[in-house]
């Protein structure tokens, strides 16, 4: 990241969210880009990126590069696929398809794909021909593929890879020895259930113990009859990075699948995408000839989602506001443990300590399901008494009228009163950048709180900010 003052300073910003929120890297080719590139802190990243902002002395960011979490590379989208599979032998055409597993002929001496390891046969039931991936999914969409080559399985170096069950088919796919991708089906029967659970516990407690960082779990419906992501990190490491691992654990009737890719350089979090269910799902649906369209919805396990909190912004504040996506709410961070003195923004530059104040927290409001995307911040200075919270207001909302950086225009945008609580909100539109801000301000009792909001569209307007602050004001004391 450059550090001229001749680069768009939104492209540095967007660096920086980049480093510090994450995104979600796929495949080799984004290994061989981010290799050098950090996220060391997962709780903490939407927060020091506006420490980092401070830093730069302005906070701003070019709106189309605001969201950095993009679909995979080489890998299909979320867009409805075939993925739920029977479990018995197809039907007559007159006979709507049923929901329980295919039967194979237990005499068949056949590799599931011509390639990766036989999947032999558990009783009756034996993993079909087609049902592993292949490197046409590898490569697709990609507009240089990178050199993959199919390797033994059963010698993963990716941290808390599973073993293969002794009737299971297994492919592996690799380019050099830095990114790697295996695809695991196993027919385990009527114990599918519990064959997954297995595998989700024992990845689970991997991946949150020793070496290992457990990053995420998503429990995904419409894709199969039970889906779940997972993230973590661990070695090998190199000298700066750790390898980076999404997984894909799916049952489908009588069949467990497993989809497990990373490589070196990959300290970024993403939300893992459900790109390799839904194609390891369509395929088992393929070769037993069965349609299955499938809608995936992903819903986040871990970290478990904070909810709403006593005195700060509601999820459904936020959501009356216009922000529909800003879902999740996080952890309270006390500033001055990271490193923050002020509200972090170039609009707000009153120094709250410096007036009195005994603490100053900050939460952030994001969508789960676009890290270091769109974010909205709020921030909480606590005063011993009412009259030098009503001060540092009164100061904080004169300076606010006040342009700090080339470029910046700052329109008033109205103010907001109730019982015991006033509040002011502005929109700052920079020129030179083409950057634009929605922020505010409000005191009641001993606290003053402060809103701001990075405009990518017109997805939020100066009412409706307004009319955030005017809610954020009466949530003050819970």
């Amino acid at each position: 990241m450059s550090d001229s003052l001749d680069d768009s300073l939104s492209r540095r910003l967007s660096s920086l969210e980049s480093d510090l929120g994450g995104v979600s890297l796929p495949g080799p080719a984004a290994a061989r880009r981010r290799a050098a590139q950090r996220t060391r802190n997962q709780v903490t990243g939407g927060v020091l990126a506006g420490v980092a902002a401070v830093a730069l002395g302005v906070f701003a960011v070019s709106p189309p590069d605001f969201v950095a979490s993009p679909d995979p590379a080489g890998t299909p989208t979320d867009s409805p696929t075939p993925t739920t599979i029977p479990t018995t032998t197809p039907p007559t055409p007159t006979t709507p398809p049923p929901t329980t597993p295919p039967s194979s002929d237990p005499t068949s001496d056949e590799s599931p794909d011509g390639g990766g390891q036989d999947g032999g046969g558990s009783g009756s039931l034996a993993v079909p021909p087609g049902t592993l991936i292949d490197l046409e999914y590898l490569v697709r969409g990609q507009e240089s593929p990178s050199d993959w080559v199919e390797v033994p399985t059963g010698d993963s170096w990716l941290p808390c890879m599973p073993a293969a069950g002794s009737d299971a088919a297994a492919i592996a796919f690799q380019v050099d020895d830095y990114y790697r991708v295996e695809h695991i089906v196993e027919p385990a029967g009527p114990d599918a259930e519990a064959r997954l659970a297995e595998l989700r516990d024992g990845i689970t407690s991997c991946a949150d113990g020793g070496e290992n960082s457990l990053i995420q779990v998503w429990q995904v419906t419409g894709v199969g009859d039970e889906t779940y992501l997972l993230a973590w990190q661990g070695p090998p490491n190199t000298e700066e990075t750790a390898t980076y691992v999404e997984a894909t654990l799916t049952r489908a009737g009588d069949f467990v699948e497993i989809v497990i890719r990373g490589g070196e350089g990959q300290d970024y979090n993403g939300v893992p995408q459900t790109n390799d269910a839904v194609e390891a799902i369509s395929r088992l649906c393929a070769v037993v000839d069965t349609e299955c369209p499938a809608q995936p919805q992903r819903e986040q396990l871990y970290p478990e989602p904070v909810g709403d909190l006593d005195g700060w912004l509601t999820a459904d504040d936020v959501a009356e506001a216009g922000l529909t996506d800003l879902t999740a709410g996080s952890e309270v961070a006390d500033s001055t443990e990271i490193g923050m003195a002020d509200y972090g923004f170039v609009g707000l530059m009153r120094d709250p300590f410096a007036d009195g104040a005994e603490s100053l927290e900050r939460r952030d409001y994001s969508d789960p399901e676009d890290i270091g995307g769109a974010q909205l911040a709020q921030f909480r200075a606590t005063f011993p008494d009412a009259a030098s919270a009503r001060a540092h207001y009164d100061a904080l909302a004169a300076e606010a009228e006040q342009a700090t950086q080339p470029g910046d225009v700052v329109e008033n945008t109205g103010t907001v009163s109730g019982d015991g609580y006033d509040g002011t909100s502005w929109q700052l539109t920079n020129t030179e950048y083409g950057t634009s801000w929605l922020y505010g301000a409000a005191v009641s009792g001993n606290v003053v709180t402060a809103v701001y909001y990075g405009l990518i569209g017109d997805e939020l307007t100066p009412d409706q900010m307004r009319q955030l602050i005017d809610l954020a004001a009466q949530r003050i004391g819970g």
